[in-house]
Order: structure tokens, then sequence, then C-alpha cells
């Protein structure tokens, strides 16, 4: 991982490629976050739950909102974490 990582940390290196594939990813599912969202949702009415269904379409943009910039941090950090692998 860098100069004087535990030899534990070392097991753990994932490739650069995959890091990168990972954040492209991440950066994908912005987009259809809505669409997940709208799944999520006729799974909770396909289970019958009827209140977690209600509660997530009363709160719909807030959720996508969330969703999104979770996505996008996690694209960040793992776009970070390849180049400081590459770098290394």
């Amino acid at each position: 991982m860098g100069r004087g990582a535990p030899a534990v940390l070392e097991a753990f290196k994932m490739p650069i490629v995959l890091l990168f594939t990972l954040a492209i990813l991440a950066l994908i599912l912005i987009r259809v976050a809505p669409e997940l969202m709208r799944l999520r949702i006729r799974f909770f009415k396909w289970l019958h739950w009827t209140w977690a269904a209600r509660v997530t379409e009363e709160h719909f943009e807030r959720w996508v909102l969330f969703f999104r910039i979770f996505l996008l941090g996690l694209a960040v950090v793992l776009f970070l974490v390849g180049v400081r692998s590459a770098l290394s």
C-alpha cells in the first residue's frame, strides 16, 4: 500500500484497474439512482410493506439526493485511492 504499511494491509491491496472500474460504475449509478429507488418502492409493495413504500415515496427526492451524494463520494474516494496506488 505504501511505505511502512503493515503486512496485513498488503493482502487487501486491490488492482488499480478494479479501483478505477468501480469508480466509473459508481458514477454511472448516479444517473440511475431514481430508477433504483422506484425499483425499491415496487419491491416494498410486492412484499406488501405499504408503510415502507409510503415512507420512501414521501421522501423520494431526499433518498435520491442522498444516494447520489453517497455514490459521488464513493467514486471520488475510489479514484483517489487508485491514483495513490498507481503513484506509489
